[in-house]
Order: C-alpha cells, then sequence, then structure tokens
C-alpha cells in the first residue's frame, strides 16, 4: 500500500490532545495542503482562520455557549491547541465544497506529519448568528465569507482503533 493510502486507512478524529503548540512549520505545511485542494472552477474560495491564543480560543466558546444555549460543559474543542476556521466565500460556486475538501486535505497533512484533528461542526451554526457575525468580523473574516467548519490541532495523547465501515454503502453499475 503507497504512503497516501496508509495515510487516509490511518488517519482518526482525535479527542484528546497534549498541551503543547504544534509548531510554526507544522501548521504551515497542514495549511499549504488545504490551499492545494481542488476547487470548482478552480476559485479557491476558502478563507482559513488560526487561532492559538488560548484566550481567543475561550473567547469564541464563551460566546457561542452563550448563543447556542450550553453550559460550561460544553468543550468542544477537546484541550486542542490549535483551531481552524474554515470559511467559504458566499458568491463562489461550491464554497462548502471548497471547504470541504480543503479541509480533508488537511486533515491527512495532519496525520501524515503526526498531528492529530478532528472537525468541529457547531461553527456552521454559530456563525450565522448575530454574535456569530460578529466574532467573524473581529477576527478579519469579511462578512462575504460564511462559515463552512472548523477542527482542531494537536499532538494527540492517544489514536483510536478504526470503527468497523458500513457495509453495501457501494453500488457499481457497468
Amino acid at each position: 500500500m503507497n504512503e497516501t493510502l496508509k495515510t487516509i486507512h490511518h488517519r482518526r478524529s482525535i479527542r484528546s490532545y497534549k498541551p503543547e503548540q504544534i509548531t510554526d512549520e507544522e501548521l504551515k505545511t497542514i495549511l499549504d495542503a488545504g490551499c492545494m485542494a481542488p476547487s470548482a472552477m478552480n476559485q479557491q474560495s476558502w478563507h482559513f482562520t488560526v487561532l492559538q491564543n488560548p484566550e481567543k480560543i475561550q473567547h469564541l466558546l464563551d460566546i457561542a455557549k452563550k448563543v447556542l444555549g450550553r453550559d460550561d460543559s460544553f468543550a468542544p474543542f477537546y484541550g486542542a491547541p490549535t483551531v481552524v476556521l474554515v470559511f467559504g466565500r458566499r458568491d463562489a460556486i461550491s464554497p462548502v465544497s471548497d471547504g470541504s475538501l480543503a479541509i480533508e486535505n488537511m486533515f491527512l497533512a495532519a496525520d501524515s506529519i503526526g498531528i492529530g484533528s478532528c472537525w468541529i461542526n457547531f461553527v456552521v451554526h454559530f456563525f450565522e448568528t448575530p454574535e456569530g457575525k460578529a466574532l467573524q468580523k473581529e477576527f478579519g473574516v469579511d462578512e462575504n465569507y460564511l462559515s463552512v467548519g472548523s477542527f482542531i490541532l494537536g499532538y494527540p495523547n492517544e489514536t483510536p482503533q478504526p470503527k468497523p465501515r458500513n457495509e453495501g454503502c457501494i453500488t457499481i453499475i457497468r
């Protein structure tokens, strides 16, 4: 099996992280992989906002808890030291697909260099609220961008075993 396929088969969602921050070189490698993703008509409609400042990450969580009606146990970032918010240009042909493809590229790049990742979906709904839109502006992301999703990065405490794959999810018609 080649290295790409090994990475695809190895990658898991990580929900337990060591506290140390990933290096700038590791982050750049991961973000570069996102920028190499395919996109509709090569529009490259994505924008990535990286949060590594613990106070900014907590600020996002505090506002989200309030807006989404969550209690103090709400901890969707699992202690990861890096949060990546992914946005797509609203006027693009397919911003959600573009951003999702970029996220998958970044997941595979992260795994290939020993960095854990996990998709965090609550931001999609949060950034459509007035409070979320204000925070998006505070983070320097133009209102012409919609939230596609977010993910976390860090050094994994553990890598879970793969779960069984669903049977019957493939149909081949010849």
